[in-house]
C-alpha cells in the first residue's frame, strides 16, 4: 500500500486522489500547486512511481551499467559538494525520476505527444532524438539517468510516466514549475545541507525587472542556476523586448540563447534548468518555421 484515503464525505478528495493515479483529465494548468498536487512527493502518483521505480533499481543494481551510471553520478556530486554529499539509493532513484519527468515535459513543450498512444520510443524519450532532429541542442541528453531503459521493465515505467505528463497544458506556462517539484521531491533538509536555495518566482522577476533594464543590450548570467527560475524570468524579459522592438522569431530566439545564461554544478538542476529554458522561450516560437537551430546556454 502507497497511499489511502479515508471517505469523510469530501467527493472533490476524492476524485483529485483517484486522478493522480486514473490520469483520466487532459489540459491541467501546470501552475505550482498544480503539480504539487498531482506529481509532488505527497501524491499517490509519486509514491507509486518511487515505489515502482525502487523496485527496477533494487532488481538490476548489479547490472554493470546501472552500477556505472550509478557511480558516476555518486563521483560527481561527491566532487560537486564534498562530504556533504551522502550516497544514498534513494536519492538516486529521487534524481533519476525528476529528470525523466523534466525529459518528459520537454518533449511535450515541443509539440511531441509523450502519451501512451504518441509516437516515441521510451529510449528516445531519455536520449533525445527528437531534438537532435528537431536541432535544438543541450536539452535531452544521454546521462547519468537513462539506465533505466537498459533494463526490462525501465521502457513501460517511462512510457507510463509520460502518459502522467501529458494531461498537462505545457503552452503557457507564467512560472519555474520545475522548483517546485524538485523542492517537493528532495526534502527540505538536504537541500539545506548542499546548500541549495530556492528563490521565489516573484523575488526573481523582480530583481529582474529592477536591473535588468535594458534587455537586448544587457547579457545575464545566473553562475549557480538552480532549477532556472532567474533564467526564465530574464529570458521572458528579453523576449517581451525583442517583441516590442519588432524583432522576427528567428532573430529573437537566436539572440536569447546569446544573452541569457546559465550554469550550476548539481546535474539534476541542470537538466530541469535546460528544461525551464525551454518553457520560457514557449511552444509557439519553439514550433515556429523561422526558428534557427539553437543550443540551450546552460
Amino acid at each position: 500500500e502507497i497511499s489511502s484515503l479515508e471517505n469523510a464525505g469530501d467527493a472533490d478528495a476524492l476524485l483529485v486522489w483517484l486522478e493522480a493515479i486514473l490520469a483520466s483529465e487532459t489540459a491541467v494548468p501546470p501552475t505550482p500547486a498544480e503539480i504539487e498536487q498531482r506529481l509532488g512527493a505527497s501524491s499517490p502518483a509519486h509514491l507509486l512511481d518511487f515505489r515502482e521505480l525502487s523496485a527496477l533499481y533494487e532488481a538490476h543494481r548489479d547490472n554493470p551499467e546501472v552500477v556505472l551510471k550509478r557511480q558516476l553520478w555518486a563521483k560527481l556530486l561527491k566532487t560537486a559538494f564534498g562530504s556533504d554529499f551522502e550516497d544514498d539509493s534513494d536519492a538516486f532513484i529521487n534524481h533519476t525520476l525528476l529528470v525523466l519527468t523534466a525529459e518528459i515535459i520537454a518533449h511535450a513543450v515541443l509539440g511531441i505527444d509523450v502519451s501512451a498512444a504518441g509516437p516515441v520510443a521510451a529510449e528516445d524519450l531519455v536520449t533525445g532524438r527528437e531534438f537532435d532532429e528537431a536541432q535544438i541542442h543541450g536539452v535531452v541528453e544521454a546521462d547519468f539517468f537513462d539506465w533505466l531503459v537498459a533494463v526490462p521493465g525501465g521502457a513501460t515505467f517511462v512510457r507510463t510516466l509520460a502518459d502522467r505528463v501529458s494531461r498537462f497544458d505545457w503552452s503557457g506556462v507564467e512560472h519555474d514549475v520545475l522548483k517546485h517539484l524538485y523542492e517537493s521531491i528532495i526534502v527540505q533538509e538536504m537541500r539545506a545541507k548542499l546548500g541549495e536555495y530556492y528563490t521565489p518566482d516573484w523575488l526573481a522577476d523582480r530583481v529582474v525587472n529592477a536591473t535588468v533594464t535594458e534587455p537586448l543590450s544587457q547579457r545575464v548570467l545566473d553562475p549557480s542556476c538552480g532549477s532556472g527560475t532567474f533564467v526564465f524570468h530574464a529570458a521572458r524579459a528579453y523576449l517581451d523586448a525583442a517583441d516590442a522592438a519588432g524583432l522576427g522569431i528567428g532573430e529573437a530566439v537566436d539572440g536569447l540563447t546569446s544573452h541569457v545564461l546559465g550554469m550550476d554544478i548539481h546535474p539534476v538542476a541542470v537538466t530541469l534548468a535546460r528544461v525551464t529554458y525551454l518553457l520560457a522561450i514557449g511552444p509557439e516560437r519553439l514550433r515556429h518555421s523561422e526558428r534557427p537551430a539553437i543550443s540551450v546556454p546552460i
